[in-house]
């Protein structure tokens, strides 16, 4: 579904990666892991668009509907939090409020225009906006918002639970890319649970950064490490990469070891021949 070649991103004379080619799929969960200051977070903005790589390409399908995790929440404090995650399926939404407008409209004495009407209609049934507002409801519910305070504004919320809203906006979005950057850090024990089924259940491709091992191990289907300066992906849960990482490093060490070893029998053949032509 998306594919990087080449990609790298440098800030002055410092490096976070280079060379990155990968193709990430969809029906995969990956998760991307690596020290702090890596560059994980970069990556996720270069997925999303939000930040330019220095070299490369990154390719996804035009009209691939992707959800990003915002933590700008202030745009949004008067609109009624169920409002808030409904409008992440945005071209449903539009159309429901551009047909509640026109009737506002016609109510008033304005013009009228069935064929534009009728094509709304047939727009929010074909895109499932009718089941919008009790889909909305489950995900505010599995993210831990009361429903006694769905329809009141966002701005009731303490900031916490307002991300809680912004990632139920992202995930009623149905987006068929998801990236989400630390999306459990404001989350409940029981709402990371039901992130984790969520995610476990999605159909499209998910690219999370976390630092929540546990989370890790129970949603992903890869790993995408960015260590010295390169991006390698995994296959397995975080558990799974550790144990790979581990045995991979082993080799490389035994391989190093050989070389050592093949260095210095050489070096000894040499100061042999040398000696013996003395």
């Amino acid at each position: 579904m998306v594919t990087l070649t080449d990609i790298s991103k440098r800030y002055g004379g410092r490096v976070l990666f280079e060379q990155v080619d990968l193709q990430l799929h969809e029906g995969a969960r990956y998760g991307i892991v690596g020290a702090n200051g890596a560059g994980k977070s970069t990556l996720l903005r270069i997925l999303a668009s939000q930040e330019s790589s220095s070299t490369g390409v990154v390719q996804m399908p035009r009209r691939a509907r992707v959800g990003v995790l915002e933590q700008d929440h202030f745009q949004f404090d008067d609109t009624r939090i169920i409002d808030v995650v409904m409008m992440g399926r945005k071209d449903a939404w539009d159309a429901m409020a551009e047909k509640e407008a026109m009737l506002e409209e016609a109510d008033r004495g304005g013009d009228f225009d069935p064929d534009r009407f009728a094509d709304l209609e047939e727009t929010v049934q074909r895109l499932g906006g009718y089941e919008l507002e009790a889909r909305a409801a489950e995900i505010l519910d599995g993210l831990n918002i009361p429903s006694d305070k769905h329809t009141e504004p966002l701005r009731v919320l303490s900031g916490g639970y307002k991300l809680r809203a912004l990632l139920g906006q992202v995930l009623a979005g149905e987006p068929e890319l998801l990236l989400l950057d630390e999306p459990t850090n404001h989350l409940d024990i029981l709402s990371i649970a039901w992130l984790e089924k969520f995610l476990q259940s999605y159909k499209g491709c998910a690219i999370i950064v976390s630092h929540d091992h546990r989370f890790l191990d129970n949603v992903c289907t890869h790993i995408l490490d960015v260590d010295y300066e390169r991006v390698i992906s995994y296959k397995g849960n975080y558990t799974a990469f550790t144990k790979a990482k581990v045995e991979e490093r082993g080799r490389r060490e035994q391989e190093i070891e050989k070389r050592k070893a093949e260095i210095a029998d050489h070096k000894a053949f040499i100061d042999r021949f040398k000696a013996k032509a003395t």
